[in-house]
């Protein structure tokens, strides 16, 4: 018969503390001290032994994709049987989704494991502890919820009073909290709508502002990306936007707001467009083969000699039986650009079109509204069926990106603004002209040059005959 003092004595249950903040305004994790204290106060009177600590601070609960680094060593220890129950503050310091308390369960499953609030009636061992868990994760869930509508509200609300964005960062542009105009950085911004509109690229000015030492707001070189914001964001317009909407701000625009629109309309990525390298070649996408009709590419030989090919292969429906030297092609084609300038035809044809772009401008607009209520209309309201949905976003995506070339082609021509009427004054600017810059006077003016076959032995490589523009006007 076993004595008193042969039974063992049950042994002292190993806890973990779990201490978690939303936010940590002041960089003190005051709040979480506060947790810890109570946390070890509690588990001191129940007689436990705390074996760790997991303290995620700065992270949401609530928010799905909301990595939880502490939480997810929480449960391995859990699941290793390293503890034999958690103690938290209050349930929501824990979970906020219903997800992580079914995880935070399954991991206690294996070992026995438990979890402990100390601010309310919570002990999983039993099943009332367990229910009132449950209980109190669903209503944390909808606070969390009634919160984030609350908030979304009040955003809108400020968005369509106009008032001043307060997102803590400042925009190039401005200074902090928009309060006055940097009239040397708007000068910038104005620039690069101005450069944009006539035919140069994202790529282009921020090479130039590389160039320039000219940096961002953060103080780093522009980025393609970084400049397409700065320019298509509303607040560059003294506007606040809300689900396509704008609403004038209460502070100084620096663009306006047509000008924001055109921008929109010039610069927004395309959709399912593969990009593109870099272009090195003058005339890379205006050269076409004469025999076939195809795109003739850029190609290196191995003496450095740069040409323009008709090349075959896997892919590609080219002959491959046209070439031409790239250096005295691209010089006869400045020639030709040059005598075009000074064509009387070419103000006319361009006088004729001065009013298009508004039209082309003022179709983009409405077709963005339109895809914005289709939107409404299917996924929020659900008047129409998801057959309906494709099929009208389907003509009014076409319509806007071949809207939006059209607007390209036709407010690249701007480039020539300085030089109409005045060959030998393109003939200096190209000295100093950007790549991009050069290459947008050639799209202003040729659609594409056809390279022919030539009869005249010794001059296949330079004959001037072979060449063949096809002019836009």
């Amino acid at each position: 018969m076993a004595t008193k003092d042969s039974v063992p004595a049950p042994s002292t249950p190993r806890v973990g503390i779990y201490l978690r903040i939303s936010q940590d305004r002041d960089g003190q994790q005051t709040a979480t001290g506060r947790q810890r204290q109570d946390c070890l106060a509690y588990a001191e009177r129940r007689g436990w032994e705390v074996a760790d600590e997991f303290e995620d601070v700065d992270i949401s609960a609530y928010q799905l994709k909301a990595k939880r680094p502490e939480f997810e060593r929480m449960l391995d220890a859990l699941r290793q049987g390293d503890l034999d129950g958690v103690v938290v503050w209050k349930l929501d310091r824990l979970t906020r989704q219903q997800r992580d308390l079914v995880r935070t369960m399954e991991a206690c499953e294996p070992h026995k494991a438990f979890v402990a609030s100390v601010t309310e009636p919570i002990d999983t061992r039993e099943s009332l502890g367990q229910f009132i868990a449950e209980f109190m994760v669903a209503q944390a869930r909808m606070e969390s919820s009634n919160t984030s509508l609350r908030q979304l509200r009040k955003a809108r609300e400020q968005k369509e009073q106009g008032d001043t964005p307060a997102n803590g960062k400042r925009c190039f542009g401005y200074t902090r909290g928009y309060t006055a105009i940097i009239p040397e950085e708007a000068a910038l911004l104005r620039e690069a709508k101005d450069r944009l509109l006539a035919g140069e690229s994202l790529n282009g000015v921020c090479a130039d502002w590389a160039r320039r030492e000219v940096t961002s707001a953060e103080g780093l070189p522009w980025r393609p990306q970084w400049l397409r914001r700065s320019l298509t964001t509303a607040t560059v317009a003294g506007h606040r936007e809300h689900e396509g909407q704008l609403y004038e701000g209460k502070w100084p625009a620096i663009l306006t707001r047509d000008e924001l629109l055109q921008m929109r309309a010039l610069v927004t990525p395309r959709t399912n467009v593969r990009k593109s390298p870099a272009r090195s070649y003058l005339l890379t996408g205006f050269i076409r083969c004469g025999s076939c009709g195809e795109r003739m590419y850029a190609h290196g030989t191995g003496a450095g000699q740069r040409r323009y090919v008709c090349a075959k292969g896997p892919g590609l429906s080219n002959c491959g039986k046209m070439s031409i030297t790239a250096e005295p092609l691209e010089d006869l084609v400045l020639e030709m650009l040059v005598v075009a300038v000074d064509d009387a035809a070419l103000s006319a044809a361009l006088a004729a079109r001065a009013d298009v772009s508004e039209d082309v401008l003022e179709a983009i607009v409405k077709d963005e509204a339109s895809l914005e209520q289709l939107a409404r209309d299917y996924y929020t309201e659900q008047l129409i069926s998801r057959e309906e949905f494709l099929t009208a976003r389907s003509t009014l995506t076409k319509r806007l990106e071949a809207n939006r070339m059209s607007l390209a082609r036709r407010q690249g021509r701007g480039v020539l603004a300085d030089v109409i009427g005045d060959g030998q004054k393109l003939r200096k600017a190209w000295l100093s002209g950007t790549l991009e810059w050069r290459r947008a006077v050639v799209g202003a003016l040729l659609d594409r040059v056809n390279i022919n076959p030539t009869n005249v032995r010794g001059r296949g490589k330079t004959d001037p005959s072979r060449v063949a523009p096809v002019w836009r006007y």
